[in-house]
């Protein structure tokens, strides 16, 4: 069959956006994955932990980081910092999510221009607001 018969798809033609999951508690993590395969065009990175993300991030430029502010021996907003001021990732917007009182950490969110999202994540809030910042 030819091209013309059998065109590529549009979307073959775009990079895919990578998103960096930065989530300790494995079930979670896996839950957030398989929702943003399932239901987006983007694809996920999953990590437990800030060692793994700077690793990742030397070698992947992801296109958002979802963060979780609880993480072994950090933050997530302590993450983002580290991860921020990284040669091509001082754009790279993010999502922080808590299972603890959101307002409590909103000035540290609120002054990095990030989004907070709280525990339990309504995964269509969660969706709606990747794709609005991915496009």
């Amino acid at each position: 069959m030819s091209a013309i018969e059998n065109p590529p798809s549009m979307d073959a033609a775009l990079p895919v956006k990578t998103i960096l999951v930065v989530e300790d508690d494995n079930s979670i993590g896996a839950f957030l994955e398989l929702a943003i395969l399932q239901e987006t065009r983007y694809h996920p990175l999953l990590v437990s932990g800030s060692k793994e993300a700077v690793k990742v991030v030397q070698s992947i430029k992801p296109d958002l980081f979802l963060l979780d502010y609880y993480l072994p021996y950090t933050t997530g907003i302590n993450l983002y910092d580290e991860l921020h001021v990284m040669d091509d990732l001082e754009d790279v917007p993010a999502i922080i999510f808590t299972a603890g009182n959101l307002e409590q950490y909103q000035q540290e969110i609120e002054q990095r221009h990030l989004i907070g999202m709280s525990k339990p994540i309504e995964l269509d809030n969660l969706l709606t607001t990747i794709k609005n910042i991915l496009g």
